[in-house]
């Protein structure tokens, strides 16, 4: 299990035929992708037309939800003290899905670089 960030979700939208695409889609099919709550909302809020929402809406029911407990929260707040500490400055919808992915141990695929900067989180690599 994995958590997709919005990135990705975007790049399969945008060329599902791609080999982030396929990639993204394949995981997506043996039900290997995890949807947290920030890259619903980024997902659904970054829409341009009814179509891409419409596109998006029958697919991000799929996944199993993470949800956010208290932990979590100390966790994103840890993360982002410690990132700051370090004058490295990581969106807060990031150290959200970082936190969940560390708390759950699962890895991100992502194409931000933003979440390299995060401790103590492990990336998805795709295979070649």
């Amino acid at each position: 299990m994995i958590i997709a960030d919005t990135s990705v979700w975007i790049a399969y939208q945008r060329d599902p035929a791609s080999e982030i695409g396929s990639e993204f889609e394949s995981l997506l099919i043996t039900g290997s992708i995890a949807m947290v709550g920030p890259v619903m909302a980024e997902i659904l809020h970054g829409c341009r037309s009814d179509v891409e929402y419409d596109f998006y809406v029958g697919r991000l029911d799929g996944p199993q939800f993470l949800d956010t407990d208290q932990e979590t929260w100390v966790l994103v707040g840890e993360l982002g003290y410690r990132l700051k500490r370090h004058g490295v400055t990581v969106p807060f919808s990031d150290l959200v899905i970082s936190a969940l992915a560390i708390q759950n141990g699962l890895p991100v695929y992502t194409l931000d670089e933003d979440f390299q900067r995060v401790p103590g989180l492990e990336l998805y690599e795709p295979a070649q």
